[in-house]
Parts: C-alpha cells; sequence; structure tokens
C-alpha cells in the first residue's frame, strides 16, 4: 500500500498519506474503550429460580372498571434530531401530540445520545435516551436518564463489554431496559444466561419480537420485567406507531418515581395492537394456595402460560379465565393472553430467590489493559522507526 501510495503525485501522495493517518486515528481512538474501560468479570451461568415463596409483582395492583390507575406508556421513539442525521421523520411537537392523542400518560423521546426536556411540564414526563452507537445495534433504553454517557464499544463486544456496558450505565438511570435484542441479533439469546444488573429487556418492538431472550433470562434465575415500545422513527406510519407498548401501575399522580418504580418492581405489562387502542384488559392476577389464576373483563382468543425455557404449560381457548396448579417443577410462569386485535404480555410470577451480580476479576483486567498497552507501544515503535528510516533516506 505504501508503494503505491509512493508512486501517485506529490499533491495526491500527501492527500492519500493524510486519509491514511486519519483512518489509523480512527481506529485507535475507537480502541480506547476497549483498552481502558473493559473490565473482567467472573461471569458465571445463574441457576433457575427455586426456593419455597413465589413472587406476583401484581400482587398489589388493582384491576377495577376503567383501569384509571393504569398508564399507557412509550419509552422509545425518535423525532429529527441532530441535524437530521439521525433516522427520525418528525419533529417533535408532531411526536408528542401524536402520542397524546392516542391516550399515552408517559411519552418517551429517546433520541440517540441526546435526552430531551421539551416536554418536562408534562405530568407523564420520563427523560430518557437510547444509549448506543456501535455497528451491531446494541443499544439500550436509558429511563430516567440523569445525563447522556457517551462511551460505547463500536466494534465487536465479548460479554465483558456487554455487562461493563451495563455496569456503566446503571447508576445513570432509574430504570434500564435492553433495547430490541432480536435486531441484528445486538444481543443472543444465549448473553441473557449470564448478563445481570439492568431492569427490562423490550421484548416488544415495532422491528422484533425478543421473547426468546426474555426466556433465556428468565431461565436462568435473572429477575428481568418486560417493556414494549414502538421505536417508532416516523410518528406518522400506523405500521410503527401505536402498535407496541406498556401498562404501568401509577395508580396516584403517575410522576416520574411512580412509573419508574412500578416498572423496576414488575408492576407493568407489555401490549400489541393498533393505534393504542385495547379491546381486553385484566380483572384478576393472582396467585393463592399453589394456583395462578388469571381473568380478564371478556372471553379471549386464547390464554397460554409460558415457563422454563419458554415451555408452554397450558393453554385455555374461548374463555376469559385460566386457572393453574403451580407444580415443583415450575421456577416461572408468564401469561400471554390474545384476541383477534389485541395482545398482552404479563411479567411473570416467579419463585423469588437471588442471581448474583457478575464480579469483577482485577487481576485479568489488569492483565487485560496491560495487553492492550503492550499493544500501543509497538505501534508507537513501529511509527517511529518508518519516520526515522524516511529521514536518513
Amino acid at each position: 500500500m505504501i508503494q503505491t501510495i509512493k508512486k501517485l503525485s506529490k499533491p495526491m501522495f500527501f492527500l492519500s498519506t493524510i486519509i491514511l493517518y486519519i483512518i489509523l486515528g480512527f481506529i485507535v481512538i475507537t480502541s480506547v474503550p476497549y483498552a481502558f474501560y473493559t473490565e473482567i468479570y467472573d461471569i458465571q451461568q445463574s441457576l433457575p429460580f427455586h426456593g419455597n415463596t413465589w413472587l406476583n409483582p401484581y400482587k398489589s395492583c388493582t384491576f377495577d372498571n376503567d383501569n384509571a390507575g393504569w398508564k399507557k406508556s412509550n419509552f422509545h421513539g425518535h423525532s429529527k434530531e441532530w441535524g437530521g442525521l439521525t433516522d427520525g421523520k418528525t419533529n417533535k411537537d408532531v411526536f408528542f401530540k401524536k402520542y397524546k392523542s392516542m391516550g399515552y400518560h408517559s411519552i418517551g423521546l429517546s433520541n440517540y445520545q441526546f435526552i430531551s426536556h421539551d416536554f418536562a411540564e408534562d405530568n407523564g414526563f420520563v427523560p430518557c435516551y437510547e444509549h448506543g452507537y456501535n455497528v451491531w445495534k446494541r443499544h439500550h433504553v436509558c429511563i430516567g436518564a440523569q445525563h447522556v454517557v457517551w462511551l460505547d464499544f463500536i466494534w465487536g463486544q465479548s460479554l465483558h463489554h456487554k455487562q461493563t456496558m451495563i455496569n456503566i450505565l446503571k447508576p445513570t438511570v432509574q430504570v434500564l431496559a435492553l433495547a430490541h435484542p432480536k435486531f441484528r441479533n445486538s444481543f443472543e439469546p444465549e448473553d441473557f444466561a449470564y448478563l445481570s444488573n439492568y431492569d427490562c429487556i423490550e421484548v416488544l418492538n415495532h422491528y422484533r419480537t425478543s421473547d426468546i431472550h426474555w426466556d433465556s433470562a428468565l431461565s436462568n434465575g435473572h429477575k428481568v420485567w418486560i417493556v414494549a415500545d414502538d421505536d417508532t422513527h416516523n410518528v406518522l406510519d400506523s405500521g410503527e406507531t401505536g402498535v407496541c407498548w406498556t401498562m404501568i401501575y401509577a395508580p396516584n399522580n403517575g410522576n416520574q418515581q411512580e412509573i419508574t418504580k412500578a416498572l423496576k418492581n414488575g408492576q407493568a405489562f407489555g401490549v400489541q395492537g393498533k393505534q393504542g387502542k385495547m379491546d381486553i384488559f385484566p380483572t384478576l392476577i393472582h396467585l393463592s394456595d399453589s394456583i395462578y389464576s388469571i381473568s380478564m373483563m371478556d372471553t379471549v382468543e386464547s390464554i397460554s402460560l409460558i415457563g422454563q425455557n419458554g415451555k408452554k404449560l397450558a393453554i385455555t381457548l374461548n374463555s376469559n379465565h385460566i386457572d393453574y396448579r403451580l407444580k415443583k417443577t415450575d421456577t416461572y410462569i408468564r401469561a400471554i393472553i390474545k384476541t383477534p386485535q389485541t395482545t398482552i404480555w404479563l411479567n411473570p410470577i416467579l419463585r423469588d430467590s437471588q442471581t448474583p451480580i457478575p464480579q469483577k476479576n482485577n487481576l485479568q483486567t489488569i492483565l487485560y489493559r496491560l495487553l492492550w498497552l503492550i499493544g500501543y507501544m509497538i505501534i508507537i515503535v513501529f511509527v517511529w522507526k518508518k519516520k526515522s528510516r524516511k529521514k536518513h533516506s
């Protein structure tokens, strides 16, 4: 390559050299997070949920005739931002008014690496943004964000890089959700057997449904809850707006603290529909005497119960109720309720056990960073020798 550049005219040689150094500089700069921020963890596959005590996240939730305590919310959507460089088609006002017209309470404008406070006076306002600019779309929905984190590993990511990013983001948000795992396979299902220290998975998104990833996390004892978001880039497109949303139990004023607390406690469920409209609603989600019961306000097409490793445990058709007797082999149970117009994804009931958070391995982290430093030193010596030879030639 160098010989080819030398054969060029002097202006072209100079320009080509500049471009070459820019490319090399970009590669070096983008490698810095890998070299100095990556932490190596003792990551082990967790045990499934276990123990004799079951947790029902809906235990203290009320389901009444008007369901006024439940707030319709979306935390992932885009408007025009960054001078139009990102793929948002409408301005913020159009975005906000569209969701308001569909009866949304919390309207999350989550532009990439930017927290918008334009509608902070709205009662349902929750500051959020979509974190991530890496090539594989390994993104995070940062809900209740305090500030933007600019660090990212833009090329490949191992489990250690993914866990490092989670641990860096977690203290800066109230709720951390892993965005659209199935989109470009940004997170593999196997990742969720190991990753920890986040709150939710964006299971429902107009791009993809990531239930396999959720079941992987739950089957390995990770207590993570569902969020459902449009991830709309054109709020006027009915195919990507008002199609996935989260219903959150916030019976008081529905402010930021109440909304985020409910999400962290699993007092929410995901919905798929059209124009933000639901034709069904639960009237009972109850666990007592080893019987798990779900009742709906009207007859539904089906109620399916899913358990360990995504196995279907039971199904009832053309009914408004299901009872299921817990078995010793059950670790968690989540429900999917369907009508021709609406699908509800409930958070699971689960055996209430703790999952350990992966611990940093200090020695391996130091050795990893030393290897990067050695690599940088080799590059510096190589460039220095090249320049020395040029001076003496």
